[in-house]
């Protein structure tokens, strides 16, 4: 027998169910147009109330997932974590932040689809965890993923589809007049007035506009830095901040026929899936100081560590990379500037010591937005710290005082930024701070809610802890336990190292590509240096892929001063097993432990490995003999660049040690790699 209470309760919500069962009914339907889905959810929102159940917990269930399914992703593990996570409640928020064609049924694209749902497992985990509370997202407008197609057809660029399946040569040189066909091209009225609304509710003050394909930041295929972000200081007369934006937009949906993408996308079978670009429009985090825009400091965090500094750290201790200013500086591969980094799981193990390596190690330049230029900038810390002075959103917690070749810590309302000599350690953020275990507690939760490790960016303005982007971590595959050969003949081995090591075996290689860092470091001029890059790129291509190892001197594919590094991409390397960096004493090529930015998230993703190689340490191996003295094959295979014989190098294993491979033997555990030659007869 039912309570006359128990029975009233039951028969308002039957009739409740019976009111709302338009909202089941509508989303069982496939490719339900944008407006008709907005409209539905929109209403059923108004006319129930978050806290009170309006459907049953199987019907609000299947909701949950067909609104997961139609607006972020067909991935059933996906799905089956965000159904406990996410909400009707919470898609109508969202829905009321994105620009899409009425009729459309594009998605929100694998980037905004992260950060919703991790945005959302820390908001329901905050709930008496002070570290959490105060995390937060920035505001966001979202393009559908179908915009694109609004885009290229109401500028009969409906033909650039095909361009993916052009020679890889032919997709790099039509690329940049491609930009400029796109960058003058036009919106349809129906996106151009969205997209004005978005631009009044995000308001002045700087914007970033990101990538969010479907494809991207999905477990193994991060498409890390494949396409365009761009930021925009968002000041001037409207019509001038509504170009700005249109063109930003028109720059991200260009780059989806990028080289690097097509490349990309070619070696994991993908050329035959439509590539569909969401967009994402996010106010920057930070503050204006003085004619400048940017955070406190920003970087990316992982929960696992693939390259220890220190045989006392644990993969899962994690591992931070970040820097003061805007975040770009923390994924990018720079000149001579470090990041700084620490693991988050023993945060006093630093990558430097003494006084004399971490002002060596430091940051030198932070990225900013000038307000004043509309331009995003590089600027010398110094000359940011000297104009901004105690305006600086935290900065006794960033910097040190350098003093009589000690580093103290600075203190508040002591520091001086036009006397003293400052260099950016982090020390007081990481001792004085809730920080560390602040990010440590949003990586165990992450990890345990996606069941993976994972990969973040932040960026804090001086008051609050922001996420940026949530996905899961690239790993290498474990290859179990390494163990380096003890009886190999000592003019058979070619190369050791000892720092830096993760667990590795490459095995039957028959060419090393050799860039001779001392013949680099002699070289005057520019055009040369570009054209090594330009050699390396087709030798990539006419070798066997995997079958070669790629050598030289500094950072490769380093953005900016290519004299520190080959300047080479991602569809210049693709095809290699192994990546050696090398660090001289004599010149100054300092291989960046690159672990964190996109240019190391393209190395573990193709599998290909890395090592850094420092030749003049005591105890290594380095046989430069038979390195730059061995036949080249280079005129042979790339002709056209004879002039570079002497700094590119290609030998032929089998050439110099006939019936012959090159093995390579990495023991993460142990610290010690070892390059050596083998007879193919031993396995």
């Amino acid at each position: 027998m039912f309570e006359d209470a128990d029975l009233t309760a039951l028969l308002k919500q039957w009739m409740r169910q019976d009111k709302l069962g338009f909202l089941a009914i509508a989303t069982e339907k496939r490719n339900i147009p944008l407006v008709e889905i907005t409209e539905i959810v929109d209403r059923f929102c108004r006319e129930t109330r978050e806290e009170l159940p309006a459907l049953a917990s199987s019907d609000d269930m299947n909701v949950r997932v067909a609104l997961i399914r139609r607006f972020l992703t067909e991935n059933l593990k996906f799905i089956g974590i965000a159904k406990r996570h996410l909400t009707i409640y919470d898609f109508g928020k969202i829905l009321n932040r994105v620009v899409g064609p009425a009729q459309g049924d594009g998605k929100l694209g694998g980037k905004a689809a992260g950060l919703i749902l991790a945005a959302r497992i820390l908001k329901r985990k905050a709930a008496g965890n002070p570290m959490i509370e105060s995390i937060r997202t920035p505001k966001t407008w979202y393009i559908t993923s179908d915009g694109i197609y609004n885009f290229l057809r109401h500028n009969s660029l409906e033909d650039l589809w095909s361009l993916k399946f052009s020679p890889i040569e032919e997709v790099r040189q039509t690329f940049p007049y491609l930009e400029q066909v796109f960058k003058n091209s036009f919106f349809s009225p129906e996106m151009f007035q969205q997209v004005q609304f978005a631009m009044d509710d995000l308001g002045e003050g700087p914007l970033i506009v990101r990538s969010s394909s479907l494809l991207e930041d999905s477990e193994g295929m991060a498409f890390s830095g494949k396409y365009r972000s761009l930021f925009l200081a968002n000041k001037g007369t409207r019509e001038e901040r509504l170009e700005a934006l249109v063109d930003a937009v028109c720059e991200v949906y260009a780059s989806v026929f990028g080289p690097d993408p097509i490349q990309y996308r070619a070696e994991r079978g993908l050329l035959d899936f439509v590539e569909e670009m969401g967009i994402i429009i996010q106010k920057v985090v930070g503050r204006q100081v003085g004619n400048y825009f940017f955070p406190a400091f920003a970087g990316v965090a992982f929960s696992h560590n693939e390259y220890r500094w220190s045989p006392r750290l644990k993969r899962e201790d994690g591992i931070v990379r970040m820097v003061a200013g805007l975040g770009t500086r923390a994924v990018d591969r720079l000149g001579s500037d470090f990041p700084f980094m620490m693991s988050p799981g023993q945060p006093n193990l630093r990558v430097n010591v003494t006084p004399d390596q971490v002002s060596y190690y430091a940051q030198n330049y932070m990225d900013v937005i000038n307000l004043e230029t509309g331009r995003f900038e590089t600027l010398a810390v110094e000359e940011i710290l000297r104009s901004a002075g105690d305006d600086y959103p935290l900065l006794e917690q960033i910097v040190s005082v350098l003093e009589d070749g000690f580093l103290k810590k600075a203190m508040k309302g002591m520091v001086s930024a036009h006397k003293d000599d400052l260099v950016v350690t982090f020390a007081g953020l990481v001792d004085r701070t809730d920080f560390v275990p602040q990010i440590r507690t949003v990586l165990a939760i992450l990890q345990e809610a996606l069941g993976t490790s994972v990969d973040l960016e932040f960026a804090h303005d001086g008051s609050n802890l922001y996420l940026l982007q949530c996905r899961p971590q690239s790993r290498m595959e474990d290859e179990g336990k390494i163990q380096i050969p003890s009886k190999v003949p000592f003019d058979h081995k070619i190369f050791s190292a000892s720092k830096f090591i993760t667990n590795g075996f490459v095995e039957g290689i028959r060419y090393i590509v050799y860039v001779d860092p001392e013949e680099y470091r002699n070289i005057p001029d520019l055009a040369d240096l570009l054209a090594i890059a330009d050699a390396v790129n087709r030798l990539n291509g006419i070798l066997p892929r995997r079958k070669f190892i790629l050598m030289g001197p500094g950072r490769w594919g380093s953005r900016g001063d290519v004299t520190l590094g080959v300047g080479i991409t991602y569809s210049g390397i693709n095809n290699t097993q192994l990546l050696v960096e090398i660090a001289r004493k004599k010149g100054n090529y300092v291989p960046d432990l690159s672990f964190g930015t996109h240019f190391f998230q393209d190395l573990v993703e193709a599998k290909i490995h890395y090592l850094a190689l420092y030749p003049d340490d005591e105890g290594n191996i380095f046989n430069e003999d038979f390195l730059r003295n061995s036949p080249s094959i280079l005129t042979q295979l790339v002709p056209e660049h004879i002039r570079l014989e002497k700094a590119v190098r290609v030998i032929d294993i089998d050439k110099v040690f006939p019936g012959c491979q090159l093995d390579v033997v990495m023991d993460g555990e142990k610290d010690r790699a070892l390059g050596y030659v083998r007879p193919l007869s031993e396995h």
